[in-house]
């Protein structure tokens, strides 16, 4: 059986010790019987001009049509209940491309139980924010759970252990 090939999307590669927990990433991925598709040093680092972005760009791309499953980290970003833009742009190539894709977060409830601002019923029953946009029915925005195999409460390596099963278990 081929080895397959992991795309991870996520904030971690702006850490400041991002190589290192990509290293780690790596082990993760050999454990469960993946090969993680490396990043370009470039890509560790943080934006710069519109055509450095431009080509990076163009670069994350190439890498997500070369993997064979994309894995990401969909937990709230900064406080709000969506995941950063990276992954949930990376999701979306990703579901046009046909790839598997799994999201990974911490709390897995509904949005409106997530959400810590005000919420109220309007005058059509339907819950929503002080703004009165409502909320999506999961724990994600529709278009994002649409498009991903599944998505795993915990970390990480909890979305290795089921794309392992998945992977594993026929499903390539």
């Amino acid at each position: 059986m081929k080895k397959a090939k992991v795309y991870l999307s996520g904030p971690d590669r702006l850490k400041k010790n991002a190589r290192e927990l990509f290293e780690q990433y790596a082990a993760l991925c050999e454990k469960y019987g993946f090969e993680l598709l490396r990043y370009p040093d470039e890509l560790f680092e943080a934006s710069g001009s519109r055509e450095d972005n431009e080509r990076i760009a163009r670069q994350r791309l190439q890498l997500l049509k070369n993997c064979d499953i994309i894995i990401a980290d969909t937990a709230d970003f900064r406080s709000y209940v969506e995941p950063y833009n990276e992954p949930a742009f990376e999701l979306g190539a990703a579901f046009a491309l046909g790839k598997k894709a799994y999201a990974y977060m911490p709390d897995t409830r509904v949005c409106a139980e997530r959400y810590s601002g005000t919420k109220h019923l309007n005058d059509k029953g339907i819950l929503v924010d002080e703004n009165g946009i409502s909320f999506e029915p999961g724990p994600l925005n529709l278009m994002l759970e649409y498009g991903v195999t599944a998505i795993v409460q915990g970390n990480l390596e909890d979305a290795l252990k089921k794309a392992s099963e998945d992977w594993q278990g026929g499903e390539q």
